[in-house]
């Protein structure tokens, strides 16, 4: 069983720091985080004080002759993960934590192009667009393994991607009945997501959507119209950022459970109009919480860079994040990143593969063009050829060979499969944006415990 709750507490060894804890001092704040366990504590005052003497001990009592307030923070720290005993192994406890997840994750994840070309033509994208639609026998394919193999997990998420995936709604139409019905068969939770441009997201498309298990969108908007109709350009070079716009507003209006994620893509001139796009996207989405934002520096995907686009650090991006709390946004949906496990890339996943329109299986959606990411094909009759060695780069990871990886604060976090493209690319340790501004997002999202001395 993976740990998720409290510590059990079975004798009275001496105790010290986990070597997975980070501390932030915020002004008359402290929080802990651990990221074997996942969770966040603050403390406050006095217990703030006694918690920074607690931690610098490295042979500490479990059990004390000492006042109440030491021995409750000193139980409350233990139990939440941040004190264990000096003779446990935490590296042997990540490792354990890692198969056990992996044992208890029955999921099974496609994420499928039903179009690979695209309405868009954005500036910095790093598709090229060589093919387009589904083929029928790459339908029948997926729709023949799901139903030979669907029954060996609990649960199926479908991620519709592309290309704009909407380009091709008649083939997500044409699926997703069928994988219900499949579903339903035997009994396996359904659930499904898309990314789109938003652009061909009109009312009906997502009415549609909703009633076949979708209810997770992500959607890009660049900042302002000013920014956004200049990166994220139609195919004929139309203006995008109003008919965008105004179907999110069509969504708002429903009464019915989704969420949608507004990311925005962000370089160094995005981030001169974020101000003013958050107060837009304030003004219009922050009293409903089915809406969140999420901003991301714009990468060099390309291999290349053109000389009018500017690239920025995530550290950028923390002002933004700070303006959008105060308008009343809440980015506790970062939470997941702070996991064990969250910050670990769905590519490294065994029971995860991307789909594409023309039957290739991937493991990633951003090296298409890689021939290490083409790792197999579907076929009419639903089998998957698997080129097995190309497959284990992806899912094999280095966490325990990886020195970088064995003594990391993060480990559990990421499991050293933060971005297993980049290890595989370059044999570089590849670390999670979430680690390099961990204080950051520590502070960005709301603490799991608030500690309060029992009376």
């Amino acid at each position: 069983m993976v740990l998720r709750g409290d510590i059990t507490i079975q004798d009275s060894s001496t105790l010290k720091a986990s070597r997975f804890n980070v501390r932030v001092a915020d002004g008359e704040y402290l929080r802990l985080y651990n990221s074997y366990t996942g969770k966040i504590s603050k403390f406050t005052g006095e217990e703030a004080e006694i918690v920074e003497e607690l931690l610098k001990v490295r042979e500490l009592e479990a059990v004390e002759s000492q006042d109440e307030v030491r021995s409750g923070l000193i139980q409350h720290l233990q139990n939440k993960g941040f004190l264990v005993k000096n003779r446990v192994n935490e590296f042997q406890l990540a490792t354990a934590q890692k198969y056990n997840m992996l044992a208890e994750n029955r999921m099974l994840q496609l994420i499928i192009l039903p179009n690979e070309d695209c309405n868009f033509r954005c500036t910095y994208c790093y598709e090229d667009f060589l093919k387009s639609e589904m083929k029928e026998s790459v339908q029948q394919g997926i729709l023949n393994f799901l139903e030979r193999n669907v029954k060996n997990y609990s649960r199926l998420l479908i991620s519709w991607f592309g290309g704009e995936p909407l380009k091709s709604f008649d083939v997500i139409k044409r699926m997703s009945a069928p994988i219900k019905e499949i579903c339903a068969k035997y009994n396996v939770q359904y659930h499904a997501n898309i990314t789109t441009n938003g652009y061909l997201l009109n009312s009906e498309t997502f009415e549609e959507l909703l009633e076949m298990n979708v209810r997770s969108f992500q959607i890009t908007l660049d900042g302002t119209a000013e920014t956004h109709d200049s990166y994220r350009v139609g195919r004929f070079g139309e203006k995008t950022f109003d008919t965008i716009f105004s179907n999110l507003l069509k969504m708002k209006q429903s009464d019915r459970p989704f969420n949608v994620v507004l990311r925005s893509n962000i370089n160094q001139e995005v981030s001169t109009v974020m101000d003013n796009y958050i107060s837009l996207v304030s003004s219009a989405f922050v009293d409903d919480p089915r809406f969140m934002l999420h901003f991301v520096p714009i990468q060099n995907l390309k291999g290349e860079q053109t000389a009018d686009i500017h690239l920025c650090d995530t550290k950028m991006l923390f002002p933004f994040y700070e303006k959008a709390k105060e308008k009343g946004f809440n980015f506790d949906f970062y939470k997941q990143y702070l996991r064990p496990g969250g910050s670990e890339c769905y590519a490294s996943s065994p029971s995860s593969c991307v789909i594409g329109s023309d039957g290739m299986i991937y493991k990633c959606t951003v090296a298409f063009n890689n021939p290490m990411n083409h790792v197999g094909d579907i076929l009419e009759n639903g089998d998957m050829v698997i080129d097995q060695e190309k497959w284990s780069l992806w899912v094999t990871g280095g966490v325990n060979e990886d020195t970088s990886c064995t003594k990391c604060f993060f480990r559990p976090s990421c499991q050293g499969n933060a971005c297993p493209l980049e290890r595989i690319e370059t044999g570089a340790t590849p670390c999670p944006p979430v680690k390099k501004s961990i204080k950051k997002y520590i502070t960005l999202v709301n603490e799991d415990y608030a500690y309060e001395p029992s009376v």
